[in-house]
């Protein structure tokens, strides 16, 4: 059973490798379409849908928003909260002793009414 840990570990990387292949047919089937679309006229940069490229582009700024979920940034900041009060702590039971305990005994409720009266 593991515990929960205030940082992350980190993952292992995965590597997926497609194997490529040397196909004598299928390169000479493109030479002939890029020789034939070349004395057509046709260049392989023309786009078949002018609006293409725009609705990728809107696409992947309208997901960006989902990107930056408030998840990631939540676990961050309540790590970080975390953090800070046992640093508070341990530096408050240092300067002040086991008063410290106490005091954050009688601030809790406190915080909970705070909250709990929104």
């Amino acid at each position: 059973m593991n515990l929960p840990g205030l940082f992350k570990k980190a993952r292992y990387q995965r590597f997926h490798l497609e194997p490529r292949y040397y196909d004598p047919i299928k390169e000479d089937i493109e030479n002939r379409t890029s020789r034939i679309k070349a004395e057509m006229g046709l260049s392989d940069t023309e786009v078949i849908d002018p609006g293409y490229r725009s609705r990728i582009e809107g696409s992947f700024r309208k997901n960006m928003k989902h990107a930056t979920g408030n998840g990631v940034d939540q676990t961050i900041l309540l790590r970080l909260l975390i953090m800070v009060i046992l640093v508070f702590m341990i530096g408050g039971y240092v300067y002040f002793g086991k008063e410290i305990f106490y005091l954050v005994l009688l601030i809790i409720p406190f915080y909970l009414w705070k909250r709990l009266r929104k």
